[in-house]
């Protein structure tokens, strides 16, 4: 029995290797190195090593304060390289490493916190042309497909790659411990070594269904954004600044218990629905532009494939009990509307100690019902009893932008100490244990 279970796991080495050996990844991944850290502590803290590791010889070798993944992908004959955000949040100095950790420098292009995603490039233009695009394959991937997670180089300048299948094509991210969009993921068996965010999840044809983004601890799963996500994303972040979402002005909720209906407990003033304000507000949300809602992630699914200026339909139980058919046509959530959003946010939260929220030249302060005021060094939530997820506040923009990811989560603490010791808390619904969206 024993040597009938070697024969066979025999013949599948030889069947990938076969599948793969085309496969080349030397010229369109690097490894992205982070030199020094600008504001306070990142997200995720640093990363834990393994004394005398292969990712702690290549921070020694190279003095990185933080090692991740990432590849180069060519947009309208200019080459980027795509990672995560987590990766190099709040760097100093961002260097990129080919297969013989020869440095090259990248400036950053852009982000979206929302699908952890940063957009890079080379800061000498020559630079880029010793590198080949990826290929990114945006029709549907069938589960059970062979893949490759590839990771940073080894020092000796083999690929870092682990092998597995898909499980699931359009997976939902059910770990708290990374905060991103939670959908539009592929779900695999391939590992993701710590160091692999940002790093490209190849099939054995070469191209490349995503990128890696989300390993769930204590469990055999992992999570790759999805191509064509990640390709308009991309694409709005260089053509637009940034990727540009449909803006109703609404706040949709959703009870944590089992089987509570998707409400609009919030219509915000000068909105696309402010008009519609008596139909939706405290309505039931079944469905938006023909598509079914039945929890809030259903909305968030939705609402990111909806592009702005195109009118929608909402159907909706109103509060009397009466269903309705409602025509809007959202415009873009911009900074100004991340500053409402934020604003909102904090008003809207009778009980807790704090009534309004305003930027002061470069400082965004928090004042309380005392009238005291509380200068934000911090945004972020408990992960567990250890540690904190913490991004560091700039303006109300970012406020607005975390208020919208974090709402997802159902909490949010502000901090006037970078090291966010003793946060206060701030409640994104009236009522607890509810994960608010606004869109």
């Amino acid at each position: 029995m024993k040597i009938k279970l070697t024969f066979i796991c025999l013949i599948f080495a030889q069947i990938i290797w076969a599948q793969s050996k085309h496969v080349s990844f030397s010229g369109d991944v690097l490894t992205i190195g982070v030199h020094g850290r600008t504001g306070c502590q990142p997200p995720g803290s640093t990363i834990r090593l393994v004394e005398g590791g292969e990712l702690e010889k290549i921070m020694d070798e190279t003095a990185a304060e933080m090692i991740g993944t990432g590849f180069v992908y060519a947009y309208n004959d200019e080459k980027y390289i795509i990672t995560c955000a987590h990766v190099v949040y709040r760097a100093a100095e961002i260097k990129a490493y080919d297969a013989r950790y020869n440095a090259y420098e990248l400036e950053f292009v852009g982000e979206d916190a929302f699908y952890d995603l940063t957009v890079l490039k080379f800061k000498k233009q020559r630079d880029a042309s010793k590198f080949k695009s990826v290929q990114l394959k945006t029709s549907p991937v069938i589960p059970g497909t062979l893949v490759w997670s590839v990771g940073y180089w080894n020092k000796d300048g083999t690929s870092n790659r682990r092998v597995g299948e898909v499980i699931k094509t359009d997976a939902m991210i059910e770990s708290d411990e990374v905060v991103v969009g939670k959908i539009g993921f592929i779900e695999s068996t391939a590992r993701l070594l710590r160091g692999y965010s940002g790093g490209p999840l190849y099939n054995f044809e070469g191209e490349v269904l995503g990128m890696n983004t989300k390993r769930h601890n204590g469990y055999d799963k992992y999570y790759t954004l999805q191509s064509n996500i990640l390709q308009k994303s991309v694409h709005e972040i260089i053509d637009c600044g940034g990727v540009r979402r449909a803006w109703l002005g609404l706040r949709f909720s959703q009870s944590n218990t089992a089987d509570k209906a998707v409400m609009i407990d919030a219509v915000l003033e000068n909105s696309p629905a402010i008009r519609e304000q008596s139909n939706l507000l405290q309505s039931q949300i079944r469905k938006i532009d023909g598509q079914r809602v039945a929890n809030i992630y259903d909305v968030l699914k939705i609402m990111e494939s909806i592009e702005p200026d195109t009118r929608i339909s909402l159907s909706v139980r109103t509060r009397n009990n009466q269903y309705r058919k409602i025509k809007i046509t959202p415009q873009v959530i911009n900074h100004e509307r991340l500053r409402q959003i934020a604003r909102f946010a904090i008003q809207e939260n009778t009980g807790d100690n704090c009534i309004d929220i305003i930027e002061q030249g470069t400082h965004v302060t928090l004042i309380k019902n005392d009238e005291t005021e509380l200068n934000i060094e911090t945004v972020g939530f408990r992960l567990n009893e250890q540690d904190y997820l913490i991004y560091c506040l700039n303006d109300l923009v970012q406020f607005g932008t975390l208020t919208r990811l974090l709402g997802l989560y159902g909490r949010l603490e502000v901090d006037d100490d970078k090291r966010h010791y003793s946060p206060l808390k701030i409640r994104l619904s009236p009522e607890p244990e509810k994960r608010v969206l606004y869109y």
